[in-house]
């Protein structure tokens, strides 16, 4: 494949793009009350349970690098997130940190990434590629969330939760009309 009109992100805007959407979470997670963030709407779990989830994935996400082996299978899985709003809210904070220490190098790097078909199979990847995933799963997650809140009657801003390429769709089509 020729790559020479492949543009890349540099790792500063991967970083500051998934910082961005953790911190987004984070401040929707200060605006709703405790009750709303524990409670369970549709049978599929708690609006904290899914920042747990991202949490969980992100946090794996910046273990594998120190070791060269991203594990989203071995997750922390900490009920103090889905149950505490303000514990959330830190543990947020300090993924954020962490992710803005990481070096340059360090998101340039191959890693091996175990399978989520088959356990005993690791593939090839890259931090930045991952971290690409990462973003991308938090955001989905966000999706979710933002139906929970809808089911709640909490009123989101409608690109909550909502992919860039989506949003990009969105303003195309209404630039077009």
């Amino acid at each position: 494949m020729n790559y020479e009109n492949v543009y890349v992100l540099s790792p500063k805007t991967l970083v500051k793009t998934a910082a961005d959407e953790f911190f987004r979470g984070a401040k929707l997670i200060g605006k709703i009350n405790a009750e709303i963030y524990r409670q369970t709407a549709n049978g599929t779990g708690s609006i904290g349970g899914h920042f747990r989830h991202n949490l969980d994935f992100a946090n794996a996400f910046l273990n594998g690098l120190e070791t060269g082996k991203i594990d989203y299978h071995r997750r922390e899985r900490d009920a103090r997130i889905e149950e505490n709003r303000l514990y959330a809210i830190k543990q947020i904070s300090i993924f954020v940190c962490r992710l803005r220490n990481l070096s340059p190098e360090l998101l340039g790097r191959k890693s091996l990434v175990r399978s989520e078909i088959d356990a005993t199979f690791w593939t090839e990847s890259s931090a930045a590629r991952e971290l690409e995933f990462l973003h991308s799963h938090t955001i989905h997650h966000h999706a979710l969330i933002a139906e929970k809140l809808n089911a709640f009657g909490v009123k989101l801003p409608d690109d909550f939760g909502v992919a860039p390429s989506t949003l990009k769709f969105w303003a195309e089509q209404k630039k077009a009309a």
